[in-house]
């Protein structure tokens, strides 16, 4: 065999202690929230859906409130901060953000595209408030519930025959479907 030798990697803990401590910490500082406190945000997030094991990915992103739900952002490729800025903020949230209030918050989690500088000056000079998250916290962000009843209703429709394309379509109605009762 020439020496070669299959590794499992090693794991390391998903959340250190320092990753308690801040998830307690933010628990603590919004656990007298009140549902108007709680209707000023927008939960946001992206996920990947596969259609295949081998085949491509899909990446979208959505937004949801007490309200309701941004429309569905197909991401092609990889997300970067110009991109995030262009085809996610300016289009989608920062509209519905708008339309939430004058005390409307942004929640994103602490990928790299959302920390980038231009995406803090860009949001700082529209005066858009951003709800700090905790590292490591996705089971925080309710908007994880909505990802997994959207894969569930996606694999019931998705057949041998379902292509790409079909796939993106099939996560736009999906995601529309989704009725508001789910939201909240």
């Amino acid at each position: 065999m020439a020496g070669l030798r299959a590794y499992k990697a090693a794991r390391k803990p998903a959340m250190t202690a320092l990753h308690r401590q801040a998830r307690l910490r933010w628990c603590r500082q919004h656990r007298q929230w009140n549902l108007r406190m709680w209707g000023n945000v927008m939960f946001s997030d992206e996920s990947r859906f596969c259609l295949r094991k081998l085949d491509g990915r899909i990446m979208v992103w959505g937004g949801i409130s007490l309200t309701g739900k941004t429309e569905l952002v197909i991401i092609e490729g990889n997300l970067n901060a110009v991109r995030y800025r262009n085809e996610i903020l300016e289009p989608v949230a920062i509209p519905y953000l708008q339309n939430l209030g004058p005390n409307s918050i942004l929640q994103d989690d602490n990928a790299r595209p959302h920390r980038a500088r231009i995406i803090t000056e860009y949001l700082q000079n529209l005066g858009v408030e951003r709800m700090e998250w905790p590292a490591v916290s996705p089971d925080l962000n309710p908007i994880e519930h909505l990802w997994d009843q959207l894969g569930r209703a996606v694999r019931a429709r998705v057949t041998n025959a379902t292509m790409l394309a079909d796939l993106q379509q099939i996560l736009v109605e999906e995601w529309d479907a989704i009725p508001q009762q789910c939201v909240t």
